[in-house]
């Protein structure tokens, strides 16, 4: 089969439209802000704050990166510099810090450089394996009694927000499209004239 102009211009359509395509449908982690607020049940302080890191494509599962804020009952309280996965810190394994946003799953330890910390364990490997349920603590510092008790984590105190995501712009995947369109053709009319 000789490679005519018309296949050549087919051939180059198709894969681009193939390509299209696989970039639309490719799942994408977006880096986002997400804010958070939760009640202690034995103090009843409110510990609030953002995180930084990456809201997976399920739009549920925020990897947390960073803590950008921090306050106890809309009072400013010093950062968590430390951030990894309670999996991690009690069980080992490289598992990355997450909350859910319905606060079905959380797995994050937090603390700064004077020993205050806030946990959470809520559906983890931690939550099950070690504590045999969930957990989530805070240091006085945190609005925490400093002790957290296994079952006192409340799913209906927890509430988390996503504050910006970036998103792919429509109007930029158009122009990179009728650019390609628009070479496919310059390139099938040369074929054509030559």
């Amino acid at each position: 089969m000789s490679c005519t102009p018309r296949f050549i211009g087919k051939t180059m359509a198709a894969a681009f439209v193939v390509a299209l395509v696989a970039f639309a449908t490719v799942p994408r982690a977006h880096a986002s802000t997400l804010d958070f607020s939760y009640t202690e049940p034995f103090t009843a302080d409110i510990l609030s704050g953002s995180f930084d890191g990456t809201l997976l494509s399920n739009g549920n599962i925020f990897d947390v990166t960073s803590v950008d804020s921090l306050f106890v009952n809309g009072v400013a309280v010093p950062l968590a510099t430390t951030v990894d996965s309670t999996d991690t810190v009690f069980v080992g394994g490289n598992t990355p810090a997450a909350v859910s946003l319905d606060g079905s799953y959380l797995n994050i330890f937090a603390g700064d450089s004077d020993g205050d910390e806030f946990v959470f364990g809520v559906g983890d490997q931690t939550a099950k394996n070690v504590w045999g349920g969930n957990v989530a603590l805070a240091s006085p510092s945190y609005g925490g009694t400093g002790y957290g008790v296994v079952g006192d984590y409340n799913q209906a105190d927890w509430s988390a927000s996503i504050v910006s995501a970036q998103t792919p712009e429509p109007s930029s995947l158009l122009l990179l499209g009728t650019g390609i369109l628009g070479l496919a053709g310059a390139a099938r009319r040369k074929f054509l004239h030559a």
